[in-house]
């Protein structure tokens, strides 16, 4: 049954599922619920909502194939909208942390020579340095401020992503359609997929816990793809997210873990020398879907695709970049914001809040409350938070495909492509508004956490008959070794 209440939220399943190459039938499985939307100039929403529901029916697709029902799909979008809140995810401690310094001052925006606004990635250390050796500073926001203020706004931006620094100027929606990046990008499938090799296991899934036995090796970091592999954690996967020693990730988080890492176990492992490469082929080799975050030719150069695929037969292998597969960016850093900036995402937010400033809060990604003269971004990290969850409903697509066809696939998304599809869906109906953080629904009962005891929000997406749940709380870097924990 349909919804017409929810048009958009359905049209953004319907293009997601169209690039997964499912069955239009299996859409009248899924049903929206939950009035009111994120403030904002694009279907957040109804984006956040659509995402969870791929996942939710990929789900269902492949319990499936054990020779069972399909199940139905149900979506609060209310609670996608709660679940895409970077500040707090779906735990909410019943005490303040403490311990953990804010990077905020590290993400933000300054004025060009030609005033124009630049946006700068700079929380981890590695990024913070580049950027201060460019431009022959210190590394201080505002020293970072007066620099930057001399130059031209296309003359920093390619300076400091020369450098390799994570940067992106704020362009227009229309400026973006017309750069060769933009151009480029349009072209591309949301999800592009290739066929991989003939697989010879004979696993299945088990109704009511579906992933169970799978294993996943998780090469990402930040939040699109760890947020993925945690909903294949939900599922019933083990997965174990590998780490290279003395990673800027690991810095910044060093001693404590975070809410993404809910349900998988954290490692190093350092791929660059010989023994880390032969660590890897060997976890690779029982592995079932390997997930990787690298810039095209990043992974390849320290192990190659015919050998990963020579080393596992019929894996399940996703790649996540930023600005997309093709065109001059395609090696570009790039993280959510920067790409809401490149985009145009954050000048026509800007432009919405401005043209009703007693209406529309003036509000900042991460919740943060801003100066009228600065620009806006989405509500939440929607390109992150929606490609995390394709991820997740392209890994267990190609679970399925192996299960049917015996064969493993590589597929390919982009932050960029995610956002071409919020761009072209138009800005989502006039409703009440959803404000954040959620207070509510709870999962029962209080968690253990590296944060303390948590309530949790209960899961925007449920399957019937198939409860999400992770069976273990999240661990700090390093604190696992790198290692398949379970047995086949």
């Amino acid at each position: 049954m349909h919804d017409p209440d929810y048009p958009l939220a359905r049209q953004f399943l319907s293009e997601i599922w169209d690039s997964l190459a499912g069955e239009k039938t299996a859409l009248d499985r899924v049903r929206f619920d939950g009035p009111g939307a994120l403030p904002s100039a694009f279907a957040v929403t109804d984006l956040a909502a659509a995402s969870f529901a791929a996942a939710g029916l990929a789900l269902s697709d492949l319990v499936a194939t054990a020779g069972s029902d399909a199940p139905g799909v149900r979506v609060d979008r209310r609670l996608a909208s709660g679940w895409f809140d970077l500040p707090v995810g779906p735990s909410q401690p019943l005490a303040p942390p403490t311990g953990h310094q804010s990077a905020h001052g590290w993400m933000c925006e300054f004025r060009t020579a030609d005033d124009r606004w630049l946006r700068m990635q700079a929380s981890f250390p590695t990024l913070r340095t580049r950027i201060a050796q460019t431009l022959g500073t210190k590394e201080d926001p505002g020293a970072f401020e007066t620099e930057i203020r001399k130059h031209p706004a296309e003359e920093i931006e390619q300076l400091l992503v020369d450098a390799g620094a994570a940067v992106a100027l704020s362009r227009s929606v229309e400026e973006w359609r017309a750069h060769p990046q933009g151009r480029s990008v349009a072209t591309e499938p949301l999800v592009h997929i290739e066929p991989g090799g003939e697989s010879g296991s004979t696993w299945l899934p088990t109704p009511g816990r579906p992933l169970a036995g799978i294993r996943v090796l998780d090469l990402t970091r930040v939040i699109s793809g760890p947020m993925g592999t945690r909903f294949l954690a939900a599922c019933g996967a083990e997965v174990l997210r590998l780490e290279p020693p003395g990673s800027d990730e690991s810095r910044v988080f060093w001693g404590r873990g975070t809410d993404i890492m809910l349900g998988k176990r954290w490692a190093f492992l350092d791929l660059r020398t010989e023994d880390g490469r032969e660590r890897f082929l060997e976890l690779l080799s029982e592995a079932d879907v390997l997930v990787h975050g690298y810039r095209p030719g990043g992974l390849d150069a320290l192990v190659a695709p015919d050998l990963r695929a020579a080393t596992r037969p019929g894996l399940v292998e996703v790649a996540l970049n930023a600005y997309g597969w093709t065109g001059p960016w395609q090696n570009r850093r790039g993280f959510d914001t920067l790409v809401q900036f490149s985009s145009g995402l954050a000048d026509a937010t800007t432009a919405w809040a401005l043209a009703d400033p007693g209406k529309r809060t003036p509000i900042n990604a991460l919740g943060r409350l801003v100066a009228a003269d600065r620009p806006r971004h989405l509500p939440v990290e929607a390109l992150d938070f929606a490609t995390g969850y394709l991820i997740a409903a392209v890994a267990i697509q190609g679970l399925t495909r192996r299960v049917t066809t015996g064969e493993g696939s590589v597929s390919r998304l982009s932050l960029a492509r995610t956002a071409t599809t919020l761009i072209d869906a138009g800005q989502g109906a006039e409703e009440p508004e959803i404000g954040l953080p959620l207070s509510g629904p709870y999962v029962p009962g209080v968690f253990s956490s590296g944060d303390g005891p948590v309530r949790r929000l209960e899961f925007p997406v449920s399957i019937e008959d198939n409860p999400l749940f992770w069976e273990r709380p999240f661990e700090a870097t390093g604190s696992s070794t790198p290692t398949w924990s379970t047995r086949r």
